[in-house]
């Protein structure tokens, strides 16, 4: 950018909505055309995905367009007038998160295939259906909002935080957790970065040691930068349960209410609904029934997580 050249206040976008390359390719023969779907959104070319202009692709069926259409329509409705609300109120709407679960989606935050034991069927996509272009449909049409805090206000804590819950936890501990984060009704979210170890993962300090009755798991430590933990009634917990390295590491199951558990919402210079958080745990009682697979297999969880 030269000094003295004023940035326009918006881009002409008109005329790139068809351009004369954009407008010759799309009269080309499509490879299949019972692959091909009518052109949708803006038209912004290399902008939009290629199937939303009209290209034929083989990854896309009427399922997914019929699911891009649903949640367009929610995001211009339900989303996109109050982001900037949202965002000078530090929070999203308490009720925001059901809303998303009652149109059908909100299940698909966590990704394919469809958990079908824990949450009802998309209305219109059985769960056989569903898939990993489903989710990035879900993704695409989300982050059309603009706003990155938003966007992880709805599924940055759920979308990290039940995986290793639903991949790994017992039977109990899914039934008992999975319903009511995927019907919007409880919040979750993955609780691993430190102030002292943020991608140095294998050496985290928070620890968690059995008590004398060897029932509870005793935990003390911090957690920072944590998506959604000002708002979490559940943090899925990194914590030393072994010796040194990554194979001293197990996951946790931690509740807010659990007496010990302090969050402080962070000061930070933006994406402030997706609530950014500092967290103390100071001689937390974890029941031991909340591990999260097997002890000190936490590294493990976590890279498959990631």
């Amino acid at each position: 950018r030269h000094v003295g050249h004023p940035v326009p206040a918006t881009l002409p976008y008109d005329r790139l909505r068809m351009s004369a390359m954009s407008a010759a390719m799309s009269s080309q023969t499509p490879m299949n055309a019972n692959n091909k779907q009518a052109p949708f959104g803006e038209m912004i070319p290399w902008g939009d995905p290629a199937w939303y202009r009209g290209y034929n692709s083989p990854y896309y069926r009427a399922s997914h367009a019929k699911l891009r259409a649903q949640v367009r329509a929610f995001v211009d409705k339900e989303i996109m007038p109050f982001c900037n609300q949202w965002d000078e109120a530090k929070k999203l709407p308490m009720d925001l998160l059901k809303k998303c679960a009652k149109a059908g989606w909100l299940p698909a935050v966590v990704g394919a295939p469809w958990p079908k034991d824990f949450a009802p069927e998309h209305p219109d996509i059985p769960a056989a259906e569903w898939d990993q272009f489903h989710e990035l449909i879900l993704i695409d049409e989300l982050a059309r909002t603009g706003s990155g805090s938003v966007l992880w206000g709805i599924s940055g804590g759920l979308s990290i935080g039940l995986p290793p819950v639903l991949h790994f936890g017992s039977t109990e501990l899914k039934r008992r957790v999975a319903p009511a984060c995927l019907s919007g009704e409880k919040i979750i979210c993955l609780a691993i970065t430190e102030p002292l170890a943020g991608s140095d993962v294998a050496n985290l300090r928070c620890t968690a040691k059995l008590d004398e009755t060897g029932e509870n798991y005793i935990v003390n430590g911090e957690k920072k930068w944590i998506t959604n933990g000002v708002f979490a009634d559940y943090f899925t917990v990194a914590c030393r349960t072994g010796g040194p390295g990554m194979g001293g590491i197990s996951l946790l199951l931690v509740s807010k209410d659990m007496p010990g558990v302090n969050c402080k919402q962070m000061k930070c210079m933006g994406v402030w609904p997706s609530g950014t958080t500092y967290i103390e745990f100071e001689n937390v009682p974890v029941p031991k029934e909340n591990l999260i697979g097997k002890e000190n297999m936490g590294f493990k969880y976590i890279m498959y997580n990631f």
